[in-house]
């Protein structure tokens, strides 16, 4: 296998599903190769399409089994482009990041990640081989991005329970206790006019009628007394 042979390590990059490789330009493209070509590492990429003349460190993949690659020990970081899913598998897996963010939570997990410590932004660019590299090396040569890594996937696992055996526990309750009705939340139990805020909507309009009433009746009153006055 690919990542058992590494000597020097795995570094997996994939924009997942909606920004496919294949559609950044090929500059762009040809850039991050020889980014990759200059490391020892091996270099696994998700690209959609074969990829000819490419350094002899990168492997192409049309589909990877992402979570086999996180949880292989010769892996030593992520490029991504920081979705929720990749974000949280490299938690689990304690694997640091460097993200490429394209859109809409991409940028928040991305900045999110930043802070707490396990993660490199780089900006989606025609020119992010260059800042690419950067990053690369600085997570190469700085071990802090792999220890915060590790604290935060402890934190995550460190649960009461594991998830097996606790979905065991609130099943079993469920049952036991004939559906948990105790635990069934009240909105259940709301009229359907509370429910769609019909009551709520009906003491507005009351409120906004009265209150335009009472204008009325004073402006005809001020009306009467100024005409009161003239006669």
């Amino acid at each position: 296998m690919i990542m058992d042979s590494a000597d020097h390590g795995v570094i997996y990059f994939s924009m997942g599903s909606n920004l496919r490789s294949e559609d950044l330009p090929e500059s762009v493209t040809r850039g991050i190769l020889e980014v990759f070509g200059g490391l020892k590492q091996t270099v696994i990429w998700k690209f959609e399409k074969d990829l000819p003349n490419r350094p002899k460190n990168v492997h192409i993949v049309h589909w990877a089994p992402q979570q086999s690659i996180l949880a292989h020990p010769k892996i030593l970081f992520f490029i991504s482009h920081g979705g929720l899913l990749s974000t949280t598998e490299a938690v689990h897996f304690a694997v640091p990041m460097i993200c490429i963010p394209a859109m809409v939570d991409q940028f928040a997990n991305v900045n999110r990640a930043v802070r707490k410590g396990f993660a490199i932004k780089v900006d989606l660019s025609f020119t992010m081989d260059k800042d690419l590299e950067i990053a690369i090396h600085t997570m190469l040569s700085n071990p802090k991005y792999t220890v915060k890594a590790k604290e935060l996937s402890f934190v995550y696992h460190h649960r009461p329970l594991p998830p097996g055996d606790e979905i065991l526990h609130w099943v079993d309750h469920v049952v036991t206790t004939n559906g948990a009705v105790h635990l069934r939340s009240p909105a259940l139990d709301m009229p359907w006019y509370q429910k769609l805020y019909i009551d709520l909507l009906a003491v507005v309009l009351v409120f906004f009628t009265a209150l335009i009433f009472i204008i009325k009746r004073v402006c005809l009153v001020l009306v009467k007394g100024k005409k009161t006055k003239t006669n």
